[in-house]
């Protein structure tokens, strides 16, 4: 039998910025048009003090879910970005 690799093992190192970039596109459009899966916060309460989106939704309901998505996926972005960059 021909022994399979990973579609992530077989991209060339300098295009997994854009995987991350990807990832953070399709977070941000998610967001954008209040995908539920996106936004669904079911089990994720905590009170561990990094609950970045669970401080969110507490002060400011699902509208701060949804800027702080907005947040974390342009920081993917970027950091996609710059991975890119970086591993040319």
């Amino acid at each position: 039998m021909k022994n399979e690799q990973d579609f992530f093992a077989q991209l060339p190192k300098e295009y997994v910025g854009l995987v991350f970039v990807a990832a953070g596109v399709l977070l941000l459009v998610g967001a954008i048009r209040r995908w539920k899966w996106v936004l669904d916060m079911t089990g994720q309460k905590s009170n561990k003090p990094f609950a970045f989106l669970s401080v969110m939704h507490d002060w400011f309901g699902e509208n701060g879910v949804r800027i702080g998505i907005i947040i974390i996926s342009v920081l993917i972005i970027i950091c996609g970005l710059v991975m890119f960059v970086l591993m040319r």
